[in-house]
């Protein structure tokens, strides 16, 4: 289960055996109000369905049109072009996200499956290192595809030829990669798995952070790095790009290629555009709520058992979210790029032949 940094209640340090635990907490007479105690299980199973029945369809979704994504980005026509090669390599980046993310979620949240030892604090650091550091990557992918499409549509031969290469997309690649896994290093360092006690005083495991400060500057880094930046940085260059189109559109008598060339342009403009509209969406109630645990970093202690299951199951919610904008490359090119269109139904076709001739 990804961590949740709303659990890190009721921490211990120093914890003892569970045998301990558990005999300390029978002692504290604790009264659950009944209708807190109903509010809690409606939660907790909700997070259950949630995780048990929606997300295997997200995941079944993302992965298919990530793969399709692949099928047609490495075919010739794509492929030569620097900007297909920041997607492809979005789409790459996506299907190892959604099984390292999403399939885990799906076995530890929605079906109560431990794939490793329940208290290895190796799994718990990994995997919530590696599932932020694909959210961050996949963006940042996108934001330099939008830096190239940028440059394409400016008037300089120069800046086109230098930037909008397949070198420079592979540099960039590789840097993003190294970069992402770099920055979020501090995972691994300050996550680990703590026990903390439920609504009805039992010990539970999670993987979190028992350090105030890391979870203050963490809930920043995440609202900063990944929820604001990208969108803002894609928005501005969107807007930038338009601004070229609109200057070469002044120009008098373009050739027949120039206009094949534009109308290639527009249309792949446009598929960035809803990118980043939706990548801006998306975000909104991920941001919101890291904005949120930013500020009530310091109220663990006050926070009552309900607040805290609330709080798991809002970040539950907003980060499911945030798999659709991964899982949606495929589903807007197909709807508005008519290459892309025709390409995958040439692929479509090919298979066809193929199995007809397999049977």
């Amino acid at each position: 289960m990804i961590a949740f940094s709303s659990a890190k209640m009721h921490f211990f340090t120093n914890v003892p055996n569970l045998t301990e635990l558990e005999s300390s907490t029978q002692s504290s007479h604790t009264l659950i109000i009944p209708m807190t105690l109903s509010l809690v299980n409606t939660l907790e199973w909700s997070t259950i369905i949630l995780n048990r029945w929606f997300v295997p369809i997200m995941f079944l979704i993302g992965v298919l049109g990530n793969i399709f994504n692949l099928m047609v980005f490495t075919r010739k026509n794509f492929f030569r072009k620097s900007c297909f090669l920041y997607l492809l390599a979005a789409s790459i980046n996506n299907i190892v996200m959604f099984l390292i993310g999403l399939s885990t979620r799906i076995m530890d949240d929605g079906f109560q499956i431990t794939i490793f030892r329940s208290d290895s604090d190796v799994y718990c650091k990994f995997r919530i290192y590696l599932v932020y550091t694909l959210f961050a990557i996949s963006n940042w992918f996108l934001v330099f595809a939008s830096f190239d499409r940028f440059y394409s549509t400016s008037q300089s031969a120069l800046k086109r030829q230098r930037f909008c290469c397949n070198r420079m997309a592979f540099k960039l690649i590789c840097l993003t990669v190294i970069g992402c896994l770099l920055t979020h290093i501090h995972i691994i360092i300050y996550y680990k798995y703590l026990y903390y006690l439920n609504v009805y005083n039992k010990p539970t495991l999670t993987c979190a952070s028992d350090n105030g400060i890391y979870t203050m500057f963490f809930s920043f880094f995440m609202l900063i790095f990944y929820s604001l930046l990208p969108p803002i940085l894609m928005l501005l260059i969107g807007l930038l790009t338009l601004n070229n189109i609109r200057k070469s559109h002044q120009q008098i008598n373009p050739n027949r290629t120039q206009t094949l060339t534009r109308r290639d342009a527009h249309q792949l403009i446009k598929t960035l555009s809803i990118q980043i509209a939706l990548l801006i969406i998306t975000t909104i109630p991920h941001s919101s709520y890291w904005i949120y645990m930013a500020f009530a970093s310091g109220q663990y202690s006050m926070k009552t058992n309900l607040t805290l299951e609330y709080e798991k199951f809002i970040l539950n919610i907003v980060r499911l979210i945030l798999y659709i904008n991964y899982g949606s490359i495929f589903y807007i090119q197909i709807s508005i790029s008519k290459t892309f269109r025709n390409e995958f139904i040439k692929i479509i076709n090919k298979m066809k032949r193929h199995f007809r001739n397999l049977y």
